[in-house]
């Protein structure tokens, strides 16, 4: 009995996009993002140099006020940007860098 090709390329086709489909989710980059905890009319934000991210994945609304460093996966959304938390370190004052050049006061 001969495999039809036509339904052998159906089937390796069907297969690519699957593997694809799931593979490439896997693949989003994990981005660092520090920043400020706040609490924001549509939830608990980063708020960042380059501008506010809503927090998904936990709940950091007992950090509201701490400056943070979050790890997660950055999409820019229709309404806002967000961030899907893979890890949180609150930062202390000795682990934030100043930016101003030194001297300039």
């Amino acid at each position: 009995m001969k495999a039809n090709p036509i339904i052998i390329g159906v089937m390796l086709l069907t297969i690519a996009t699957l593997f694809f489909a799931t593979a490439i989710p896997a693949l989003a980059m994990n981005e660092e993002l520090i920043g400020a905890v706040v609490k924001t009319d549509q939830g608990v934000a980063l708020s960042t140099d380059s501008g506010e991210y809503l927090l998904l994945g936990q709940d950091l609304g007992k950090m509201a006020g701490k400056t943070v460093a979050v790890t997660g996966n950055v999409e820019d959304g229709v309404l806002s940007k967000t961030i899907r938390i893979a890890s949180v370190k609150v930062l202390s004052n000795k682990d934030i860098i100043d930016p101003s050049p030194a001297g300039a006061k």
